[in-house]
């Protein structure tokens, strides 16, 4: 039905518009007239837009397609180019953060080996003498004061 009524707008629309400087022109032949039903006669012109009506409105409708599918592509470009960028900062950030974790990991393995130059046996052997030192050194206080 809407298809119809589009059609109907359209002829109408095509028979009366101004874009050419003649305009075609239609004539009623009434019953009894020289057909035996009424039928509507067009001129030259009107025939010819009536003809051409058709290939007119393909014409349109590619146009409007093509604009709506250029502007669609345009959007869709930019919105993949907004990623891309996102996409590089990203992975710059991602570089970023993988270069501070590995130069803390150095650090700390640096930490760790400065750790292990210690030498535990000397360093145990020294608190036992030290413990055995000061237990002394505290019993001799202690007898000297209860003398």
């Amino acid at each position: 039905m809407w298809n119809k009524v589009a059609l109907l707008l359209s002829l109408t629309l095509l028979l009366c518009s101004t874009s050419n400087a003649q305009e075609g022109r239609f004539t009623l032949v009434p019953e009894g007239g020289i057909v035996k039903f009424q039928a509507t006669c067009f001129d030259d012109l009107a025939t010819a837009k009536l003809l051409t009506w058709k290939e007119f409105q393909e014409k349109e409708f590619q146009s409007r397609l093509d604009f709506r599918l250029n502007t669609q592509r345009t959007d869709y470009e930019f919105k993949i180019d907004t990623l891309k960028v996102e996409l590089e900062e990203l992975g710059i950030r991602h570089t970023e953060i993988l270069k501070l974790r590995d130069k803390e990991i150095k650090d700390l393995r640096d930490i760790i080996k400065k750790d292990r130059k210690v030498n535990i046996p000397l360093l145990v052997t020294a608190s036992i003498v030290g413990g055995i030192g000061i237990g002394v050194g505290t019993v001799y206080i202690a007898n000297q004061v209860s003398k």
